[in-house]
């Protein structure tokens, strides 16, 4: 069989290598995982590729070292350096927990849970590189956004964003939980979020290499059930929100049960689980009493 050398030939290839692939989740779109790759190696958008264009070789190669680097399980922004994320481009790199597009519904619940609150108080717990707290922060110019996180280096992955952006109303601080926070916050914060590590430590070998290999540890476990600081996140909010505000923290499906009875045990009012149209995200959302 010859080599390719037109893009319809190298997306049909690129797809077929990723759908092979035992390294990365099944639910991918690996068609587009192609296509975002050869548009990244042509410096084309990857909607505006025409089919029948010839391939430089030097092209062709490094389109398929990198279809071999995302086969093998390395994160897609990772490839890129960047990932699209609710309107922002984030750069990312190794040494963080990486930015996930399902994060985006916790930006809109936050949104849509701040409407019409005048220079809101914002916390986004487990921030990372702080997509979701530079995103609502970009949303929201009057608002006062802080992201916690105990790992520095996803923190300055964060800063260096706020900084190229220039988002100037986003606090990026180095603690466990809330630890980091001012305590002239406490009961006067508007929403609370956080995508807090909950893969209970004994399925971390049962996950594919583009998370097990490429995250920090302690960005996917809590080295427990899970459910350690889940707890510490739902349990601590009640001192730090004001009467009304707003619990919001994304996790898979089948742990929002459990979240759940969390809400119900630490005197926060369950307010129910949003979904994206996918299925895909999950947001757990509670409310301090009024």
């Amino acid at each position: 069989m010859s080599e390719p050398r037109n893009v319809r030939d190298l997306l049909r290839l690129g797809e077929r290598v990723l759908d092979d692939s035992s390294h990365i989740f099944e639910d991918h779109d690996n068609a587009g995982s192609a296509r975002e790759l050869l548009g990244h190696v042509l410096k084309t958008d990857k909607g505006k590729l025409k089919q029948k264009r010839e391939v430089r070789p030097a092209q062709r190669d490094r389109y398929l070292a990198l279809i071999a680097r995302r086969a093998a399980g390395e994160p897609m922004p990772f490839l890129l350096g960047y990932i699209e994320f609710y309107g922002l481009e984030l750069k990312v790199k190794p040494g963080a927990f990486v930015p996930r597009p399902s994060s985006e519904l916790v930006v809109a619940q936050a949104l849509k849970r701040l409407r019409r609150r005048r220079s809101p108080t914002v916390v986004d717990v487990c921030t990372g590189a702080g997509p979701i707290a530079l995103a609502i922060a970009d949303e929201i110019p009057d608002a006062d956004v802080y992201g916690t996180d105990i790992l520095a280096e996803g923190l300055a992955q964060g800063r260096a964003n706020a900084r190229r952006l220039r988002i100037e109303n986003v606090k990026l601080k180095q603690g466990d939980m809330y630890g980091s926070l001012p305590q002239r916050l406490r009961g006067k914060v508007d929403v609370i979020t956080g995508h807090v590590p909950y893969v209970p430590a004994h399925e971390l070998d049962d996950l594919p290499a583009e998370v097990a290999e490429h995250e920090p540890t302690l960005t996917l476990t809590d080295s427990s059930d899970g459910t350690y600081l889940m707890e510490i996140a739902i349990r601590e909010a009640h001192d730090w929100l004001k009467p009304g505000g707003w619990l919001l923290l994304e996790m898979s499906e089948d742990f929002a049960p459990k979240a759940r009875r969390l809400f119900k045990r630490h005197g926060l009012m369950d307010r129910g689980v949003a979904s994206d149209n996918d299925g895909l995200s999950i947001v757990a959302e509670a409310q301090a009493p009024s």
